[in-house]
């Protein structure tokens, strides 16, 4: 049996790269796990696009620049295309942006989503886990 693989939402990428708290330890065990080789890990193109917009005012932009190659280049970066938002529309889940970064992670086939906003995931097929349940259930 391969690596589990784990497609991380935007906030949780942000908790990251942000280094926001109370969040941040969680989302760094999860990068830590994907350091180690013990997970994979993919994020969506809306993601990357997101964490920039986001972050933006706390780098500089040649900082903003570096972590968007990093995502880019260590990551399994999913696509969004007008299926992709059309399949949302058409989900009428509560969260439009998740439901896009859902059919997004369809591409990955993903064992995992992991999200601190699991409401917005309610239509998704593929499992939902908050970070802290995600590694909690890793040490098992």
């Amino acid at each position: 049996m391969g690596k589990m693989k784990v497609f991380l939402d935007t906030n949780v990428v942000v908790d990251f790269l942000g280094k926001r708290e109370p969040f941040f330890q969680d989302a760094a065990n999860i990068f830590e796990m994907w350091k180690k080789e013990k997970i994979q890990l993919s994020l969506s193109v809306l993601t990357i696009v997101n964490c920039a917009y986001i972050l933006h005012k706390a780098y500089s932009k040649e900082t903003m620049t570096d972590k968007i190659r990093w995502l880019c280049n260590s990551f399994e970066v999913t696509p969004i295309d007008v299926s992709t938002i059309i399949g949302a529309v058409n989900m009428g889940g509560q969260d439009f942006e998740d439901s896009v970064q859902c059919l997004s992670a369809s591409y990955f086939h993903p064992d995992v989503i992991v999200s601190r906003d699991i409401k917005g995931f309610s239509n998704a097929e593929i499992p939902i886990m908050t970070p802290a349940e995600f590694i909690k259930r890793s040490k098992q």
